[in-house]
């Protein structure tokens, strides 16, 4: 999973998710970015690009137990929302270790800031989420 090495270039880490559709019951795929992790907690903070409006993340609220791969890493996962503040700050984290991915990105979603104040403005409408492998 990823580009060959590639997406590390490039400052990119992804999570592909597999939830169990909510109204089919059928497993459903989809790829978000790693906005942070946490090596001491095993925490991985991703965002939800459509927020509550993502059918994945209203599989997740259906079916909390789902499937996540980081790399070649496996594991059944449960993720929780970040707080508004939360969510704005760990943006700002975000943009200061990957200032160009995260422009570009923001880019191609049409979202415009000149400095972090107004990035923690625009963190505080995105969904983040802290994402931990389910203890079995």
């Amino acid at each position: 999973m990823g580009l060959g090495g590639w997406e590390h270039l490039v400052g990119a880490q992804w999570m592909l998710i597999t939830t169990k559709g909510r109204k089919t019951g059928k497993s459903r795929h989809t790829m978000v970015d790693v906005m942070d992790y946490d090596k001491s907690t095993e925490t991985y903070y991703i965002e939800a690009a459509y927020g509550v409006r993502a059918d994945w993340y209203k599989n997740i609220q259906s079916n909390p137990i789902f499937e996540a791969q980081v790399g070649r890493r496996k594991f059944k996962a449960r993720a929780g929302a970040l707080t508004t503040e939360g969510a704005s700050e760990m943006f700002v984290q975000f943009y200061r270790s990957k200032p160009a991915y995260t422009r570009s990105v923001m880019a191609m979603a049409g979202m415009k800031f000149k400095d972090e104040d107004e990035l923690r403005i625009l963190g505080k409408n995105l969904t983040l989420l802290a994402v931990t492998p389910e203890k079995e």
